[in-house]
């Protein structure tokens, strides 16, 4: 099925984004993740405001802005897609659409955060994408009490696309990166509740995701709450003994590798709540 991506202009076009983006994240109009006036507003100064269609059909969103210091950088502040629309790639539509309205603009990179306990997401981002993490943000934003956050403290991973180099990563499988010399550090339990395992000096981490944290916030919140600060602690100390995330595996895990060159750390930020 063919997606057709285009500009939104307009108030009508403000509103009907902001409608798209309120159904994605289950608030009513007044809540949706940007308000109608803000989204009119970053189309009117030169922002990115971008429609996906299906049948002629309104089916996904993104907005994002560009602005010093960060000039060369478009922040992508939210990308949604309506639950029909899962599966015809309509959030890579909307992602080549924002590539090419960047590199027409001389912006080198895309920037946006995401959770990093959601496993399609990441796989989405770094896999698909092929985009890097820059940097760990511990509680991003004020709570959020929508259908998807459901009040969860809002850890974020700033994650940056050169729209120059744009390419696919291949996931990796987890039983050739620990023959590789790999540790797992974190992962599932039966219990659905993150299970420890030895950190060890050297070597790569294996820091894994739950299979469904958005199910499993509203089933069992103190196992989601659980992920999220023991992910949280495991993820800032292998970037504080020098490891970065130079991959994803097919079974939602990062692999943290140990960096001999740190790369400086991003503070222009940007999201997909």
């Amino acid at each position: 099925m063919h997606v057709d991506v285009k500009e939104l202009d307009g108030p009508d076009d403000a509103e009907a984004a902001t409608s798209l983006l309120a159904a994605v994240w289950g608030t009513p109009y007044e809540s949706a993740p940007i308000p109608g006036d803000v989204v009119a507003a970053i189309s009117a100064w030169g922002g990115s405001l971008l429609g996906a269609y299906v049948d002629g059909t309104l089916v996904g969103v993104a907005v994002g802005i560009a602005a010093a210091p960060h000039s060369d950088t478009l922040a992508s502040l939210v990308t949604g897609v309506l639950p029909t629309a899962k599966g015809l790639g309509v959030g890579r539509a909307l992602k080549e659409a924002q590539r090419r309205w960047a590199a027409d603009r001389g912006v080198t990179g895309i920037e946006w955060t995401f959770d990093p306990l959601v496993r399609r997401n990441a796989h989405f981002n770094l896999v698909r994408l092929g985009a890097d993490v820059v940097s760990y943000h511990v509680e991003h934003y004020p709570p959020i009490p929508d259908a998807i956050n459901g009040g969860d403290p809002t850890d974020r991973l700033l994650a940056r696309w050169d729209v120059r180099a744009a390419t696919s990563r291949v996931a990796l499988d987890p039983g050739a990166v620990l023959d590789a010399g790999a540790a797992t550090v974190l992962d599932e339990g039966d219990d659905r509740r993150p299970r420890l395992h030895e950190r060890p000096a050297s070597g790569p981490w294996l820091l894994g995701t739950p299979a469904d944290v958005e199910t499993l916030r509203p089933a069992d919140p103190a196992a989601a709450l659980a992920w999220r600060e023991t992910f949280r602690e495991m993820f800032l100390d292998a970037i504080d003994t020098g490891r970065r995330v130079t991959g994803f595996t097919t079974t939602g895990a990062y692999v943290l590798t140990p960096d001999p060159t740190p790369r400086p750390t991003s503070d222009a930020t940007g999201d997909a709540r």
